[in-house]
């Protein structure tokens, strides 16, 4: 069997699964394990053993699917008797959408961001939030969405070695630019988001005024020039552990980093040797989003998430992984040792601003090539 023969025979074989399924003929356990075998969906482990009645929760894997297991999950199933399973398997937009349009939908709710969120709702994919279960005063204002709402948040931030630095350490983004006299090696990400606005501030923008400064083609331009100047003392990172790992090997001395991975930095650098300062940092909210036709239905994902947004789950979100708070209520929960850490601290989020979602849906595409260009080339 030639493999493009092989495909359409995987497809057939999956739309009459996705028929059948549909019809009522095929188990929810039985279609999963179905797709799985085909290689359609991805092997979901538990997954293969769900049950009717159960809540499955869709993020990105590693070590943040079972903090989510462990601090949301079973305690909501500990609350109500109903079993919650995390499925690590990634919610991209893509797979949210071809499940939805198949009318085979497996998962109940999906760890999205707020640029996911705006386009799977303009697709009519996924569901409105029900406000009268979850609350709007509960998440930082300006991540309520018509169909998506907050769950956590991390930031971009300044990250610095000290030691590397001689205790001169750089207080602004404009400092990061000045290779004289703060030498060594920066790190960014290869990819533009989160990573423009510090060059904006670079260029001596003021922070409330950086998306207007990106408005024009000028403005960015000018902003990615910046790139340009200092790239022979940039090496880039495109995973968390990248960042991470350029840091423990003291490969850098200053970058553009996760708040996250400054998280879990602190206590794997010796004392003295890192920093992180969250002045001129880009907020990023994590976003629940809820597929049209869950199975678990609507009423009982809303009530999970509003038992997620309680502010002592948070702070335990914050502890474990250093994902930051969405309810402001947690800020005072937050132990004095990590409030330097926690991206939502009101110290903090005084010095940020929020991610805009918006501007990266119209510009990102031409933005990340312009970008790309300044560093390699």
């Amino acid at each position: 069997m030639t493999e493009t023969t092989d495909f359409e025979a995987k497809r057939d074989i999956a739309e009459i699964a996705v028929e059948r399924y549909k019809q009522g003929r095929l188990t929810r356990r039985g279609f999963i394990a179905a797709m799985g075998a085909l290689g359609i969906l991805p092997a979901l482990g538990s997954r293969a053993t769900a049950q009717a009645k159960e809540i499955i929760v869709v993020n990105w894997g590693g070590t943040a699917k079972d903090v989510l297991q462990e601090v949301l999950c079973d305690t909501y199933t500990a609350e109500t008797g109903i079993p919650v399973t995390v499925d690590g398997s990634g919610p991209s937009a893509g797979k949210i959408r071809a499940m939805v349009d198949s009318g085979a939908v497996v998962w109940d709710l999906c760890d999205s961001g707020a640029g996911s969120a705006i386009i799977l709702e303009q697709q009519g994919v996924t569901q409105p939030i029900d406000y009268s279960i979850v609350d709007k005063n509960k998440v930082l204002e300006g991540t309520a969405y018509n169909n998506g709402v907050g769950n956590y948040v991390y930031s971009y931030v300044l990250a610095t070695n000290p030691k590397m630095l001689g205790g001169n350490v750089p207080q602004t983004w404009e400092d990061v630019w000045n290779v004289k006299d703060f030498p060594g090696m920066r790190t960014f990400r290869k990819s533009v988001r989160g990573m423009l606005e510090s060059a904006t501030q670079a260029r001596g923008v003021p922070l409330a005024e950086v998306y207007d400064a990106l408005g024009t083609e000028d403005g960015i331009k000018a902003s990615i020039a910046k790139f340009r100047e200092l790239r022979e003392n940039i090496i880039v990172w495109g995973s968390g552990s990248d960042s991470q790992n350029l840091f423990l090997q003291e490969e850098v001395a200053i970058g553009n980093i996760w708040s996250t991975r400054a998280h879990l930095l602190k206590d794997q650098m010796p004392e003295g040797s890192f920093d992180v300062s969250f002045k001129g940092g880009v907020i990023a909210p994590g976003i629940w989003v809820v597929p049209k036709d869950n199975p678990a239905g609507s009423d009982e994902v809303m009530k999970f998430i509003a038992h997620g947004q309680k502010p002592e789950l948070q702070v335990e979100w914050l502890k474990k992984i250093g994902s930051g708070p969405i309810n402001p209520e947690a800020a005072a929960m937050v132990p004095p040792e990590l409030a330097p850490f926690n991206p939502s601290s009101p110290e903090n989020l005084a010095t940020q601003i929020l991610y805009k979602d918006e501007w990266y849906a119209k510009n990102q595409v031409s933005a990340e090539e312009l970008y790309v260009d300044a560093l390699i080339n």
